[in-house]
């Protein structure tokens, strides 16, 4: 007799179905037949992530949060001058983010509004810093 035959010559059929076969890592299960002894059924779950824009939603954030301290500038006087670096890195990021959302899809609204706040930020500084440097020639004249 033969290992793996029976007596008449009959193969035998593994009592739980086929083992499962090796499979490469990254790729889902395909389970076929009953668990074998010693094996758990493996249940594969898919997760569906939402995409999103990081750099398009930290302009966004930046240009509220610079805008609200330049507001706030008149009343604390030293929250304008820090408010025109996160206006300055909001614009870079606007930028970026809304290069990413014409290829992405996402995050378009969020970076036109981080690009609007943060050059609306930066603009009213160099109109002041024009202000001040036409008075002050004017104020060195007299």
């Amino acid at each position: 007799m033969q290992p793996g035959s029976q007596q008449w010559g009959q193969p035998v059929q593994p009592v739980y179905g086929q083992p499962p076969q090796p499979q490469i890592i990254g790729q889902p299960a395909v389970l076929t037949g009953q668990p074998t002894m010693g094996h758990t059924p493996i249940q594969v779950t898919n997760v569906m992530m939402n995409q999103s824009n990081g750099a398009a939603t930290a302009s966004m954030i930046m240009g509220i949060i610079s805008f609200l301290m330049f507001l706030s500038g008149f009343i604390l006087w030293g929250a304008q001058c820090c408010s025109m670096p996160l206006a300055i890195i909001g614009v870079a990021l606007g930028h970026v983010g809304y290069g990413n959302s014409k290829t992405t899809g996402v995050g378009g609204g969020e970076a036109m509004i981080g690009l609007i706040l943060n050059w609306l930020q930066v603009g009213l500084l160099l109109i002041g810093l024009i202000l001040i440097l036409i008075f002050g020639v004017a104020l060195i004249g007299m």
